[in-house]
């Protein structure tokens, strides 16, 4: 198998563009900082993983060019789409990490799936998507069974709102 012109054709579509991820990485520790202060988790008992992070976008973009491949390329895939599989994969990878400080809060465990929806909220959501909304998802995510797919469509119905 050579690796030629030939070989970079056939490669799948980069969805997540290079200003979303820079976006991310960007914006990641701000809403962290946020999702803190929403359950009131003092900023020293928690630390990311910035390696973590860029392996939760590159699983993200695996899915997206998965789910691309299933669909309609023609129709592509709808913002609210990506902005599912990328807070599934934001809240499924080990970014935060907390101190035994943090485990006497009866919320830490939404910590970073809050910051995950908040962040895709703003990439990707014209619209507002409610606080109580954006709330439920993010215990969806960290507590019951929630698939990239399913926060599409969580996304997707605030946006056709």
């Amino acid at each position: 198998m050579s690796g030629g012109a030939g070989a970079a054709a056939s490669a799948p579509p980069i969805i997540i563009s290079d200003n979303i991820r820079q976006q991310i990485y960007t914006d990641y520790v701000g809403f962290l900082i946020e999702a803190c202060r929403v359950f009131r988790l003092p900023l020293s008992c928690v630390e990311y993983s910035q390696q973590e992070l860029a392996l939760a976008i590159d699983e993200a973009e695996i899915d997206v060019q998965a789910m691309q491949a299933r669909r309609s390329r023609t129709h592509g895939i709808s913002p609210g789409k990506i902005a599912g599989v990328l807070a599934f994969r934001l809240s499924r990878f080990k970014i935060v990490h907390f101190k035994e400080a943090a485990w006497a809060n009866s919320h830490f465990h939404l910590v970073q799936e809050l910051a995950a929806t908040l962040l895709v909220r703003k990439l990707f959501m014209p619209c507002q998507v409610p606080a109580k909304n954006i709330l439920e998802l993010s215990y969806q995510l960290s507590r019951r069974h929630a698939n990239q797919e399913t926060a599409g469509l969580f996304f997707d119905a605030f946006a056709a709102g």
